[in-house]
């Protein structure tokens, strides 16, 4: 089972949620919401994968809680537009992936145009599988995404890249 923590309000959740498993048609994928008001719950989970799609408003001791669920997991993705994460960046290697709307974000958008985006992967990255995941871009049709902000298309992105099969 892979475990996937994401720091969102709950509609945006549920949005992210739903269009990876549209997406991915996996059943080995578990997603948890985590919040300040439940952080301390997620003592005993090790995640795999830590989405910061915004903002962290917490205490000290829970911001170092964080730290420590994202040292211990194998990818860490950021939204760079909202927050840096450098408070919260691991202190060993892991792989950090950032999306956004800047030049610098791993995961971008290039184009987008009425009902068509351009998702752009603007480096190489390693998927759940050790597989290469090279450079390019992905056209989408946003009809399908209807209510998703970019940001939050992009951390769908973000996930379906990581955790896609070669048969998807």
């Amino acid at each position: 089972m892979h475990f996937i923590g994401i720091f969102a309000s709950n509609v945006v959740f549920q949005d992210i949620r739903r269009h990876v498993m549209r997406m991915l048609k996996r059943n080995d994928l578990e997603f948890i919401n985590i919040n300040a008001s439940n952080i301390e719950n997620m003592r005993n989970i090790t995640f795999e994968t830590i989405v910061l799609s915004n903002q962290i408003n917490m205490s000290t001791p829970q911001k170092d809680f964080v730290n420590q669920i994202c040292n211990h997991c194998k990818y860490v993705i950021i939204n760079s537009d909202i927050c840096t994460g450098t408070q919260i960046i691991p202190d060993k290697m892991v792989n950090c992936i950032t999306y956004g709307l800047n030049q610098k974000s791993t995961i971008t958008i290039s184009s987008i145009q009425n009902d068509k985006a351009i998702i752009y992967l603007q480096r190489n990255i390693k998927n759940i599988e050790e597989n290469e995941i090279e450079m390019g871009e992905v056209s989408i049709n946003l009809k399908e995404y209807e209510q998703v902000s970019i940001e939050d298309l992009l951390a769908i992105f973000s996930i379906y890249f990581i955790y896609k099969q070669e048969n998807d």
